[in-house]
This record gives structure tokens, sequence and C-alpha cells, in this order.
């Protein structure tokens, strides 16, 4: 019990300049921006995707379809 008490104290100062140097807007402007990157690469997977699709029927049935 000693210890965790000891462990509190010794992050207590750590923890407040944390708390006071992040913002609730810089944490949702992060999330904004993380999702919108994650956005930007899921439709670039499914946009690879479909050329890849597109360009294997092509070379093999010799027809470009959409």
């Amino acid at each position: 019990m000693e210890n965790t008490v000891n462990m509190v104290e010794t992050i207590k100062p750590f923890t407040e300049a944390l708390t006071a140097s992040i913002t609730p807007g810089q944490i949702v402007a992060l999330l904004a921006a993380v999702i919108g990157v994650g956005m930007a690469f899921v439709l670039m997977w499914f946009g690879v995707r479909k050329a890849i699709s597109m360009f294997k029927k092509a070379v093999t049935k010799g027809k470009i379809s959409a």
C-alpha cells in the first residue's frame, strides 16, 4: 500500500503538467486528423482493389468494365 501512495505522489506533478498543457480542443483536433487520414487510406485501399480487379478482368477477358 505504501508503494502505491509513494508512486501517486511521484507521478502527481507529471499528471498535473500534462493535464494543464493538453486542452480538449487539441484532443478533438487530433482525433479528427486521425479519422481523416484513416478514411483516406480506406478509400485508397478500395480504389486500389477496384483498379487491380479491373486490370485482371481486362487481361483475362479482354474487356474493360467499370
